[in-house]
């Protein structure tokens, strides 16, 4: 059986500005290369096959720090992939959290899009609102979110024989993947950056939910 350790990228200015941020990037703060140094720390003495992220360069940069907190760092492998990017927010991308929110659900309801996941908001119909208010038709459907986000665990579970495998996410892939594989009893709230979420994969490649945000340290 093969498990997914699945943690979130380092603090980025775009977090701490409180800014949407899904394909726009931004670097990490100081308290962000720390965490991802501490999460290294944490996992110094777990022995993945392979370590995974996203080709966005705030998750880029998180794994590789990550992984040079381990004494092995020259031969580990590492890949990334765009599919496991962060969802397109489109024409609101980097906009401050409360103005894309209201923007998209045309409501002053939530403060920020936490607050509307925390209500019960699923990823098909948080994506398909920011698709339908973008007024360039950019951002991402529910579904193309969804779909992208299992061609991205495909290409993990069958990228070669490796049974531990480390993934650097972002904040709403993390509880997407939750919500798909499994999260019926799921908590209501976005991943922290120092927790761990841990997908399984069983033999006929069938994956499901094992634990989500679990505090690293």
């Amino acid at each position: 059986m093969k498990k997914i350790y699945v943690v979130r990228h380092g603090r980025t200015y775009l977090n701490k500005y409180q800014r949407l941020q899904g394909w726009s990037d931004a670097p990490l703060t100081e308290e962000g290369i720390e965490g991802a140094h501490r999460m290294g720390k944490a996992l110094k003495d777990q022995h993945f096959d392979l370590v995974a992220s996203s080709d966005l360069k705030r998750a880029a940069d998180t794994r590789k720090i990550i992984v040079s907190e381990n004494d092995n760092w020259e031969s580990t492998k590492m890949t990334q992939t765009a599919d496991l990017r962060e969802l397109f927010f489109g024409y609101y991308e980097a906009f401050h959290d409360t103005e894309g929110v209201a923007a998209a659900f045309k409501s002053t309801k939530y403060p920020r899009l936490v607050d509307a996941v925390k209500d019960g908001y699923t990823w098909q119909e948080i994506g398909n609102l920011f698709h339908a208010a973008d007024p360039e038709g950019d951002a991402e459907s529910g579904s193309e979110f969804e779909s992208r986000l299992k061609r991205g665990i495909d290409y993990l579970v069958n990228y070669d024989e490796s049974e531990r495998i480390l993934l650097v996410g972002h904040a709403c892939v993390i509880h997407c993947l939750a919500c798909i594989y499994g999260g019926k009893h799921l908590r209501t709230d976005l991943p922290k950056h120092n927790e761990m979420t841990v997908l399984n994969v069983d033999d006929n490649g069938q994956v499901s939910l094992e634990e989500f945000g679990r505090p690293m340290y």
